[in-house]
């Protein structure tokens, strides 16, 4: 079976960075820079992970796991954040509400290993 990854973030080195490093793991990945583009690309695509930003103009991060958590496609979420502690509580909460256990959260800005150890709990090599 593929792997495969999505990263929602308004940084585009962040998701270019992320990707090359989840593509080098063998991990097939699609990078969304806009949130507005996220929902289709996670419907095309079937991710087994979705790396979410959680903080974002126009269209914040919880809005976009909402509408992924509601599709019924099953995912792992990894959520990613730069600050916004009670952006992160929302996020969790709405992610344990959906039945789902805790996501893992990433620190922005993060180093590759942190990365490699989160994708490794979703991933086998």
């Amino acid at each position: 079976m593929e792997k495969r990854l999505l990263i929602v973030d308004d940084d585009v080195a962040l998701t270019r960075v992320a990707a090359l490093t989840a593509d080098a793991l063998g991990i097939h990945t699609v990078q969304v820079n806009d949130p507005a583009h996220a929902l289709d690309s996670f419907v095309s695509l079937r991710p087994q992970v979705v790396i979410l930003d959680i903080f974002m103009p126009e269209q914040d991060g919880i809005d976009v796991l909402n509408e992924i958590l509601l599709t019924g496609i099953p995912t792992q979420i990894v959520l990613t954040t730069g600050g916004g502690d009670d952006l992160l509580r929302l996020a969790q909460d709405a992610i344990q509400f959906h039945g789902m256990a805790e996501a893992p959260v990433l620190q922005k800005p993060f180093r590759r290993a942190e990365l490699v150890e989160v994708l490794s709990l979703f991933f086998t090599p």
